[in-house]
């Protein structure tokens, strides 16, 4: 395949024409971002029956290496079998006992701490303490309940929603990941190496972290750092089909690497197009993982619901195997930046949270610059409902 110039030669950008050129865009209700049924439908419609992405396979490489993610009020365990990643619901067939708390680490059994339940890494019961007659317990019937999965460029995929009775459909995965694919091949996003993770507390709906971290007018006033390194006003919208949304920024021109210093040594990864190369591509596969596509590295953000007003954010800092196994390699300026700017914007998101909780609060008028927002709400309502 030709190398393209720049992701613009496989994407394409928003046309000026488009009607949120003419209009911009405007918030919505109260309800919509902090009322109790709009969750509930969210929940339901949203993370109940969508392609969900949970993971990166790099923290699930070994045989027995295992990982959890909370949705809402469930848990959901990653565990790498003799066949390969699979997910299940993370409690004791027994009583309901959660399993594992850990979010990452490598075991060959799964001991419930209760009753004495063991699973092997295949989900199978190997044993259980208690007198089970065979006439009325079937030792296979018991091991743990799986959830469908699948893995694309790299990331482990769930879906909760059952096939037969799904209302609407079973969604295709590879028709909701629309043009992902050519950001996770020109990124090599399925060989890089996740070197750091950090899980953030959020008091705010879940929907109001998405919104901030895809926009970056609030730049100049929230973040200094990034602020100088990237130039919010350089900068436009993809045309992207399927379950995104997404946005390009340029670094400026003194600087090479979005971290405290500005400046790297790391090789940029080799498939990445020269017009790329100053640039971060934002793209996010909704409902709630953003990924930053630059140069020297890729960080996962996810943000994950709770109840209307918590959840927490997850994130990542992946980088080419090529760099991680230099003696001299240091990702702590690509950390040290993006941590202060995770508080920075939690801080953002939780004084908006407090002031969309009054029912007075009435819609603003968006800006060029939050386009994406007004994609995010769209999409939530299309596919959830509820109110406007």
């Amino acid at each position: 395949m030709t190398q393209p110039s720049s992701m613009f030669d496989l994407i394409g950008e928003q046309a000026e024409d488009r009607p949120y050129y003419e209009t911009g865009g405007r918030g919505r209700s109260h309800e919509f971002y902090t009322g109790e049924e709009q969750f509930r439908r969210e929940m339901d419609r949203i993370y109940g029956r969508r392609w969900l992405p949970v993971e990166h396979v790099s923290r699930l490489r070994d045989k027995g290496s295992y990982s959890t993610v909370g949705i809402g009020t469930g848990s959901v365990l990653l565990l790498h079998g003799d066949d390969g990643v699979q997910a299940y619901h993370n409690y004791c067939r027994h009583r309901g006992y959660k399993l594992v708390e850990e979010a990452v680490g490598r075991r060959q059994s799964i001991v419930c701490m209760y009753h004495c339940w063991v699973y092997d890494r295949n989900g199978r019961l190997k044993s259980h303490n208690g007198t089970y007659l065979p006439h009325f317990f079937d030792k296979s019937a018991n091991g743990l309940l799986p959830i469908r999965t699948e893995i694309r460029h790299g990331v482990v995929f769930v879906n909760f929603a059952d096939e037969a009775t799904a209302p609407g459909g079973f969604p295709d995965l590879d028709e909701t990941l629309g043009e992902f694919g050519e950001f996770a091949r020109v990124y090599e996003l399925d060989k890089l190496e996740c070197v750091q993770a950090k899980d953030y507390s959020v008091a705010c709906n879940w929907k109001l972290v998405a919104h901030n971290v895809n926009e970056s007018l609030h730049f100049p006033t929230a973040h200094k750092d990034l602020h100088r390194i990237t130039d919010f006003d350089d900068a436009g919208t993809y045309d992207l089909s399927g379950d995104l949304v997404g946005a390009w920024q340029t670094i400026r021109d003194d600087y090479n690497s979005i971290s405290m210093t500005g400046r790297s040594d790391r090789a940029p990864m080799p498939l990445v197009p020269d017009g790329d190369l100053r640039k971060v591509n934002w793209i996010t596969i909704l409902p709630n993982l953003l990924f930053a596509f630059t140069a020297d590295y890729v960080f996962m953000q996810w943000v994950w619901p709770e109840t209307p007003g918590t959840c927490y954010v997850r994130h990542f800092w992946l980088f080419h195997p090529t760099e991680t196994v230099r003696s001299d390699f240091s990702h702590e300026a690509v950390f040290a930046l993006w941590d202060k700017a995770n508080y920075e914007d939690w801080e953002m998101c939780e004084r908006t949270h407090r002031g969309l909780a009054n029912p007075h609060w009435a819609p603003g008028q968006l800006s060029l610059d939050e386009e994406v927002v007004s994609q995010i709400d769209s999409w939530v309502a299309r596919t959830a409902g509820g109110t406007r």
